[in-house]
């Protein structure tokens, strides 16, 4: 009887507790640098989606004009009311003279917010609003641009906070044959 007791007595030793501390210890030093790696790449989607919405617009624009345009908010995408959810700023910069011409003829027609050298939208999250910006002012800003029968438009954001300079925030752009590339990763 004395021998039955005694066994709801034992438990865990020191050894194997320090075990498990330790196995655990590595399965999240491993894991927790993957998972901020796969989030960070999920959030790219929003330039891919940001970018897509832009090519669509200037496609159906071309489709009833001849020519793309040069106002962005003209022709449909406004992500004006999205501003406070955004990552990416996304637009074109300093375009040619034939681009600024569009959008002084827009303009004249009764087209509003057009620009006549560069259209950007902001982003407003923590992560991507000033420094995004300013990334995408500085580094993509002067490739990115509309023409007659071309354009490249640009998506920059900062999806982790260890690639926010200008020259490593995330970047994709889009040009009129659907061409979507990354140019840089930013994470």
């Amino acid at each position: 009887m004395k021998s039955l007791m005694r066994m709801k007595d034992d438990g865990f030793t020191l050894v194997e507790l320090m075990v498990v501390v330790a196995i655990i210890g590595v399965l999240s030093a491993v894991a927790i640098p993957n998972f901020k790696k796969y989030q960070a790449k999920s959030k790219t989607s929003e330039a891919k989606l940001q970018l897509s919405a832009m090519y669509t617009a200037q496609q159906s624009f071309y489709s009833d004009y001849d020519t793309y345009g040069a106002c962005l908010r003209f022709m449909g995408y406004n992500p004006d009311n999205e501003i406070a959810q955004r990552i990416y700023v996304t637009g074109y910069g300093t375009g040619s003279t034939v681009a600024a011409g569009i959008a002084t003829i827009l303009t004249a027609n009764g087209a509003t917010g057009c620009a006549a050298t560069a259209e950007i939208f902001p982003a407003g999250k923590t992560t991507g609003s000033a420094a995004a910006l300013t990334a995408f002012a500085a580094a993509d800003a002067g490739t990115t641009a509309v023409a007659v029968d071309t354009f490249l438009l640009g998506a920059v954001g900062v999806v982790d906070r260890n690639f926010a300079a200008a020259t490593t925030a995330s970047a994709f752009s889009i040009n009129e044959a659907k061409l979507l590339r990354q140019v840089r990763a930013g994470y």
